[in-house]
């Protein structure tokens, strides 16, 4: 038999890590994911190798915006290790402007510059080791006091 919740927080989640923040002017775009491991939901791309195509981004690359959470993805293949993201070859949809809740690694601030720690697929505002940006016009919008804070950047749409 399933069990029954039995308790509940004092309010809703504040939002989801790759999920949109709230209906400002944005811009979604679709795009192919190109590489074999797939890109997960929050991730931020780059321009890929073909049309119409992204990778992750890496230190150098052209970015184009950050891979949004939705379900409308293929459930993970056998041998995959990617859960919640998008496989190779889909039609991803990429935030490449507007406002999108995402999960930090360290505390931030608002108006900070944002930077991705690659290996957490967690956000921060600091570079480091195995830390990519800053990303070009794209702040944290609200506080983030500790780490696994959800938080809301905006790209695009403002400056610090």
């Amino acid at each position: 038999m399933a069990a029954y919740q039995t308790t509940y927080p004092d309010r809703p989640a504040k939002g989801l890590h790759g999920a949109s923040a709230n209906e400002e002017i944005k811009n979604d775009i679709s795009r192919t994911i190109e590489n074999a491991a797939g890109v997960r939901f929050g991730e931020p791309v780059q321009r890929g190798a073909g049309d119409h195509g992204v990778v992750p981004f890496a230190a150098g690359g052209k970015f184009v915006g950050i891979a949004k959470l939705t379900p409308a993805v293929p459930a993970v293949k056998a041998g995959s290790t990617l859960v919640d993201g998008y496989p190779q070859y889909f039609t991803a949809s990429i935030r490449e402007r507007g406002q999108m809740y995402v999960q930090v690694g360290t505390p931030v601030a608002d108006g900070d510059p944002v930077y991705y720690i690659t290996a957490t697929n967690k956000y921060t505002n600091a570079a480091g080791t195995g830390i990519v940006g800053p990303f070009a016009n794209v702040f944290f919008d609200t506080t983030g006091a500790a780490a696994d804070d959800i938080v809301e950047i905006s790209i695009k749409n403002r400056s610090a």
